[in-house]
């Protein structure tokens, strides 16, 4: 009988603990995530991430004044932090849709400087993966409450290392990769310009080209109603030092104040 009661007093203490660590994640102003984004979706939504971002205007980037850059829809897409230092936004939102955003991204594509007209995966692959080498600390709070908290030594591209990871239950950390070429979209507005190798092709603006994407991203959904902070930094190490010109070494830090209703 005394056996019983222990293991009956047990189970009571381990499912406390599971409801309240689910009770949890919905204190942070998000459900957990939800089942119905699988990888498929979430190598789509990398090519649509990429495209947009990639045809965002420059007068619309924050440090040209704007206070609220995203692209609506279910997944709203928020800001690439990259090259952007510390930057704070504030948007209206509506209630259950889901975030999507990178730490660290890169993609590559067929209309690039020496990549023009390549058609091999594995190419364009490689320059994406190298595009997100070094050493890359990622830390996302919600609500104050940090959900990641992850160290990635990616200096060997093949190789990808987690150096720490302090929160590694989380469900919210995506490394995403194409799994095969996709169609890039590029309008003449791209603040990407000088880096394609025909600039002719934009005078039929749109220019379509193949590409693949790599993401150190993170996907939120199901954004519960009311007032909710989001903030996330990324540290960027060991690309050779943008003090020795052959580098891109950097700190990031983006908050997003959301209005959600």
């Amino acid at each position: 009988m005394k056996v019983v009661r222990f293991l009956f007093g047990y189970f009571l203490l381990v499912l406390v603990f599971i409801l309240s660590n689910f009770g949890s994640f919905k204190s942070f102003g998000a459900d957990m995530p939800s089942g119905n984004i699988d990888d498929s979706r979430l190598e789509e939504l990398l090519a649509e991430y990429q495209i947009w971002n990639a045809n965002v205007p420059t007068e619309q980037l924050p440090e040209e004044g704007n206070q609220c850059l995203i692209k609506t829809g279910s997944v709203i897409f928020l800001l690439d932090p990259f090259s952007k230092g510390t930057v704070t936004q504030t948007c209206e939102i509506k209630s259950g849709s889901s975030l999507l955003f990178p730490f660290y991204h890169g993609w590559c594509d067929n209309g690039s400087l020496d990549l023009y007209g390549e058609q091999s995966y594995k190419k364009i692959l490689d320059c994406a993966l190298d595009a997100d080498k070094g050493i890359v600390t990622m830390v996302a709070w919600l609500d104050g409450n940090k959900i990641i908290d992850i160290k990635v030594n990616n200096k060997d591209v093949n190789n990808l290392k987690v150096v720490s990871d302090n929160v590694p239950q989380n469900k919210y950390y995506k490394v995403i990769k194409s799994p095969s070429l996709y169609n890039f979209t590029v309008t003449n507005a791209t603040r990407f310009a000088s880096t394609y190798e025909k600039p002719e092709d934009f005078q039929s603006s749109p220019a379509i080209y193949k590409a693949v994407g790599h993401c150190f991203c993170v996907l939120i959904t199901n954004v519960t109603a009311g007032t909710h902070e989001l903030r996330y930094k990324t540290v960027i190490e060991g690309t050779g030092g943008i003090a020795e010109g052959k580098g891109w070494d950097q700190e990031t830090d983006v908050t997003y104040k959301l209005n959600v209703s």
